[in-house]
């Protein structure tokens, strides 16, 4: 996804884009989607493969297709997810999953565009739902975030989820 980092960047970038995570997560804890839209380029990348787990002698070829996608989404498809979520018509969450999200781990790297950097982060995110199943999911994400005028957008995010089965009947959050 992206190129290979070069010297770290200045703290006031580090500083800028882990502000930018944590209100990110803010955003999306209180539901605020349309806040959240406006910190994605218009060009975002928006992924979450399944995670394929295979035993370290494995020697044979991974298959073709990979192990499969949940997300693999581009800005007209996330705006299509939050309409769906305001609709009323989404069961799983009316009324709606309490949601907590902690981002840690954060690692900002340069890369070779001057307005770009490489992110590493861990997400938890805790759920509970209204029968009271509560869910922890965790994840690494790999993003690329470009500064454009005053503020960092998210262009790219690649969620590797930490759990060989799905821990939950559907993913309606965002990572």
């Amino acid at each position: 996804m992206l190129d290979r980092p070069l010297s770290p960047p200045p703290v006031e970038v580090i500083v800028a884009v882990t502000q930018a995570l944590h209100r990110e997560a803010r955003l999306l804890d209180n539901e605020d989607f349309e806040g959240w839209l406006a910190m994605l380029g218009e060009d975002i990348g928006y992924l979450l493969e399944l995670k394929s787990r295979r035993f370290r002698a494995d020697r044979s070829k991974p298959l073709p297709l990979g192990p499969g996608v949940i997300f693999n989404e581009d800005l007209g498809r996330l705006r299509l997810r939050i309409d769906r979520l305001k609709s009323g018509y989404v069961w799983a969450e009316d009324p709606p999953n309490f949601i907590r999200r902690a981002v840690s781990n954060v690692e900002v790297l340069a890369t070779r565009a001057e307005n770009e950097v490489q992110v590493h982060s861990v997400l938890v995110m805790h759920r509970n739902r209204i029968d009271g199943t509560t869910r922890l999911l965790t994840a690494g994400r790999t993003d690329l975030w470009r500064s454009e005028g005053s503020a960092w957008l998210l262009a790219a995010r690649e969620i590797v989820l930490d759990h060989a089965v799905l821990p939950d009947s559907n993913l309606n959050a965002f990572f």
